[in-house]
């Protein structure tokens, strides 16, 4: 009876040893994952570098690419130079004191401000409108200015509104520039018998 027992314990014992080693000896499951090697060793026989950095590719990879070439053109696309600012440097209206049934000239000149061109300047083609509006803000008149000598623009209003305060906004635009200008101008209407006793003497 005792040698039959210790006869089971020594089979017990081989047995587990015989499941440590097959245990041992088990594949990793992990490591069958590590991929088909073939494609490096080809490089390694043919003398090609491989690098230790991995190659992206996806989205990632096509967003670094891109912002690079946007940053490339944007920087291509800027202007050395600041844009220049459109001035108003002068406006009038000829003659000051005007008649309700008379006429106006307006005069305006332009000059342009952080230009790098400004020997230039008299040359400069630009579009300038006069809008005059009455007291209530209401326009009675616009006037397509026309370029006269250098940068001024002129054009005449025929005076056909009631007696009043009227104002005068510019606008003007070229390549170079662009400018609003509002209220720029008062002109005085008045009724033609008291425009003549009102004007001034030569």
């Amino acid at each position: 009876m005792k040698r039959f027992t210790l006869f089971l314990i020594c089979m017990g014992f081989l047995a587990s040893i015989v499941a440590l080693a097959s245990l041992a000896s088990a594949e990793c499951s992990s490591c069958m994952k590590e991929g088909d090697w073939t494609q490096s060793v080809n490089n390694f026989i043919e003398g090609k570098p491989t690098s230790d950095v991995p190659v992206e590719f996806g989205p990632k990879a096509v967003r670094k690419t891109v912002s690079q070439f946007d940053k490339t053109d944007a920087a291509s696309t800027e202007s050395p130079s600041q844009t220049a600012e459109l001035i108003l440097k002068s406006i009038n209206a000829t003659p000051a004191l005007a008649h309700s049934s008379g006429m106006v000239k307006i005069t305006a000149a332009f000059t342009l401000n952080g230009s790098a061109e400004e020997q230039n300047q008299a040359e400069m083609q630009l579009t300038a409108t006069a809008s005059i509006k009455d007291s209530t803000g209401k326009e009675v008149e616009k006037l397509n200015l026309i370029k006269a000598s250098g940068n001024e623009y002129s054009k005449d209003w025929n005076v056909n509104v009631p007696p009043g305060i009227y104002s005068v906004d510019i606008a003007a635009s070229s390549l170079e520039g662009t400018g609003n200008f509002v209220n720029a101008l008062q002109i005085e209407v008045v009724d033609a018998g008291n425009a003549t006793e009102a004007a001034p003497v030569a």
